[in-house]
């Protein structure tokens, strides 16, 4: 009898200590792991967490303290596996905000590649709170990265539709358009994010190529010479000014423009770099000024041989570098 009132006392005291400790100890820690997050003490947080995880790995709240500890110290692929466990454990019920949460999630999810889960995401979050275009915008851009197209303008149509005034839902919707082939929508919306903001460099650079795909050159040249005026656009718009020049049979203009473009070059390998390289070339040759030619497709045959046909051009004239070479060391000729 004493034996069995000893068992019953155990058990008794082991189911308390175990109430004691998942519903009292642990959600203290966790607890202290949120109040060290919000007085910036992010190793403390990480610390406090991984204790809390340590006593029960299935604590959602933790793994949530834990991961946004990781955001706050930059460790994003940690603190995705955190936020990932979480969502797995189940949010519900629990001292975690759901749309925060499922944002970041989301966020995270596409961070690293994993876009289907991400618009599983973002579908919640529409539902949840219809009103707000930024899900909408997310999304859309997400299935557009998918091939889903019929999804991606349909989203992203919505989001613009409820904030009309946000330039990245235009310009973003413009680039959808200008990708699908669809150059005058692409220009509506161009030109409605330029309403918004006239100097922004990327939207002028994306409207000039818009007009100079519809092959509207003198339409795109006004707003490349704008872009032009951005150093972080300057590259790429003064190469496209050049082709517009080129395809208006304007040879002298388009070999200022690239020649300008050229000067600009800060990393040889990149494509803008060597596709100014190649229109230059191509202007030279146009206009037999063929060593200058050679002297472009040579800097660009150091960084990439098998750009474009630049192997064929060398081979082509390799005769003439001969000739061109054997009239130097032969010194100027008697006349």
């Amino acid at each position: 009898m004493t034996a069995t009132i000893i068992i019953v006392l155990a058990a008794g005291l082991a189911i308390l200590v175990f109430f004691l400790v998942k519903n009292i100890l642990l959600p203290k820690k966790a607890a202290a792991a949120a109040e060290f997050l919000n007085q910036n003490n992010v190793r403390k947080a990480i610390r406090t967490a991984k204790a809390a995880l340590e006593a029960d790995p299935q604590n959602a709240e933790a793994h949530y303290l834990l991961g946004k500890a990781y955001l706050a110290d930059k460790r994003e692929e940690q603190a995705f596996r955190e936020y990932r466990s979480a969502s797995r454990l189940g949010i519900q019920g629990k001292n975690i905000p759901e749309t925060e949460f499922r944002e970041t999630l989301a966020r995270l999810y596409a961070q690293f590649r994993e876009e289907e889960e991400a618009l599983k995401e973002y579908v919640v979050l529409i539902k949840q709170h219809p009103e707000r275009p930024e899900y909408y915008f997310q999304a859309g851009k997400l299935f557009s990265g998918r091939g889903k197209p019929d999804l991606a303008e349909q989203y992203l149509r919505k989001a613009s539709t409820i904030n009309p005034r946000e330039i990245r839902y235009r310009y973003e919707l413009g680039l959808f358009y200008h990708q699908c082939k669809r150059p005058k929508e692409a220009i509506m919306e161009f030109d409605a994010a330029l309403k918004l903001n006239p100097v922004d460099g990327q939207i002028l650079l994306s409207m000039g190529k818009a007009y100079k795909d519809t092959k509207d050159y003198a339409g795109a040249l006004p707003f490349l010479e704008k872009a032009s005026r951005e150093q972080e656009f300057k590259l790429r718009s003064l190469v496209e000014l050049g082709g517009c020049y080129m395809s208006l049979n304007m040879l002298d203009k388009a070999i200022g423009e690239l020649e300008r473009a050229v000067n600009v070059i800060e990393k040889e390998a990149e494509p803008d770099s060597l596709y100014a390289r190649y229109f230059l070339a191509m202007c030279f040759e146009k206009t037999q000024e063929f060593v200058k030619a050679i002297a472009q497709w040579d800097k660009i045959y150091a960084q990439k041989k098998n750009f474009r046909d630049v192997g064929a051009k060398l081979t082509q004239y390799i005769d003439y570098r001969v000739s061109e070479t054997d009239k130097e060391a032969s010194g100027p000729s008697k006349r």
